[in-house]
């Protein structure tokens, strides 16, 4: 009779411990999954080692984020293992990464097809079709044709409403002559706005060009063709591409001229 009852006591013993046995389970799998988030951090840079300040931080299908500090660096809290982190910054090539734990350090690539895209080449070349404005061109043929070995020379009555003068010292040999695209009848013929020429996109100076070595030149005259190079464009712009290299056989062309300067009367001296 004892050894029914302590058989029956230890089976109901049992069974009152099976749920506080079961509830324990429980617990100790949502501890593991909540121990599985963390803090995930990291440091961006670019091709040349520089932070990336200002990148954006997200972890893929999840609302929010963070952006990277002044160090490059960039902190994101309850980031599950196995989670994927999305870096994007404006000229760089996005990155995806699948975060396992711990600091991740990314290098990002720039994307030049978005830098073309986002930045305003005033200083670049650009087509004609884009332009709105009064633009005149001048092309390779029509500058070889002409007999001058000056590209201010050479683009004389080839430009509508390009204005050219001889400097108040007279014809003398190598002298240059003033142009003027804009200004003449307003500000005056004696004004100092001159045209802004740009030599393959740099400022330079177009006297010191051989009218051979030109492909094309584009001069810029009403505000609208203009306004995008600011207020140095006041006098309109002269856009100026040289030629380069091409595919194919290679040619050599000889070219040779030389310049002399006559008065065209000459004052009888006593």
């Amino acid at each position: 009779m004892i050894r029914q009852l302590f058989t029956v006591s230890t089976m109901i013993m049992a069974l009152g411990m099976t749920p506080t046995h079961a509830y324990g389970g429980v617990t100790r799998i949502q501890e593991t999954n909540q121990s599985k988030n963390g803090q995930c951090t990291g440091t961006i840079i670019d091709p040349t080692g520089e932070p990336v300040i200002g990148a954006t931080v997200t972890v893929k299908g999840k609302q929010g984020g963070t952006i990277t500090d002044l160090d490059g660096k960039f902190l994101l809290t309850d980031v599950q293992h196995g989670a994927t982190i999305c870096i994007s910054y404006i000229g760089f090539e996005p990155v995806e990464m699948v975060w396992k734990g711990g600091a991740i350090n990314v290098t990002m690539q720039e994307d030049n097809k978005t830098l073309n895209e986002v930045v305003v080449v005033g200083f670049g070349t650009q087509k004609k079709v884009n332009l709105t404005g009064a633009v005149s061109t001048v092309d390779s043929k029509t500058l070889g044709a002409r007999p001058v070995n000056s590209v201010v020379d050479a683009l004389q009555g080839a430009v509508a409403g390009m204005n050219f003068s001889t400097p108040s010292s007279g014809g003398t040999l190598n002298s240059t002559k003033s142009f003027n695209i804009r200004g003449t009848g307003t500000i005056g013929a004696g004004s100092s706005v001159s045209p802004l020429v740009l030599i393959d996109g740099m400022e330079g100076d177009m006297n010191a060009l051989n009218p051979q070595d030109i492909e094309n030149i584009s001069v810029l005259k009403d505000a609208s063709a203009s306004s995008i190079y600011g207020s140095r464009a006041a006098g309109g712009v002269i856009l100026i591409t040289t030629k380069s290299g091409k595919k194919g056989k290679a040619s050599i062309n000889y070219n040779n001229s030389f310049r002399f300067d006559s008065p065209l009367n000459m004052p009888e001296m006593m």
